[in-house]
């Protein structure tokens, strides 16, 4: 899903840019270095760069996410449960929209402490709150897991191996401007809550989409959390 995602997971400039000011009073400046965590397509790899001066380092298990990746940031293969990297190697780790992939949540909380440095900050962005946040869910009930359970889960392991929550923030993003662009975005199957789904329930609920995408009120916006831990 590598080309539908880079399609139909695209951001907005300005909404870029509120996660990076959201983020930025939590990462490292020049000298610095950040590991984008599960990184895909590079959605946010330039733009933590660009807003820090620091040095970032992108880890992405797919071979297909990395063919696509843009040049200008180091890239590495590898999985969030077996991070192939030195201890105490980086200030911060952005880890966005990739929890949910993670088999090992021990492993992943392992790997978190092993490569962060005192003091370091884990940066975990995802739709962790009610489905309601999430515009599409209305039309795949069931397609979104409870996600704020598994942050619930995952910062509990991490707190006992001393890497402890210390804020969570609320962040606005455009999904869609207009019905055209919902269908279109929606119709990419690029969210992986969408992928997972069998054809008939994803065709049905597209259909519902296209449905009532004429009669909504644009622009619909989705609001997602960043989840602050320091080591």
């Amino acid at each position: 899903m590598a080309d539908a995602y880079l399609h139909g997971r695209k951001l907005r400039e300005a909404d870029v840019a509120g996660w990076m000011v959201a983020a930025a009073p939590y990462l490292p400046g020049p000298g610095g270095r950040i590991l984008d965590l599960g990184a895909g397509t590079g959605r946010f790899a330039a733009a933590l760069a660009d807003t820090t001066g620091a040095t970032v380092i992108a880890c992405e298990p797919s071979p297909a996410m990395r063919a696509v990746f843009p040049a200008g940031t180091p890239l590495v293969g590898g999985a969030a449960e077996h991070l192939p990297f030195a201890r105490a190697c980086v200030d911060a780790v952005w880890a966005s929209q990739m929890l949910h992939h993670v088999r090992d949540l021990e492993a992943f909380a392992r790997g978190i402490r092993h490569v962060l440095r005192p003091g370091g900050h884990l940066l975990l962005r995802g739709g962790f709150g009610p489905p309601e946040m999430i515009p599409v869910q209305r039309w795949f009930p069931g397609a979104f897991g409870d996600f704020g359970a598994l942050l619930t889960d995952v910062t509990a392991r991490l707190a006992a191996l001393g890497v402890s929550g210390t804020a969570r923030i609320q962040v606005s993003q455009r999904y869609a401007g207009s019905a055209a662009e919902l269908v279109d975005k929606v119709g990419t199957r690029s969210l992986s809550n969408l992928a997972t789904l069998p054809d008939d329930v994803f065709t049905a609920g597209l259909r519902a989409v296209r449905r009532d995408a004429p009669r909504l009120d644009y622009p619909l916006d989705e609001r997602l959390d960043l989840v602050i831990c320091v080591g």
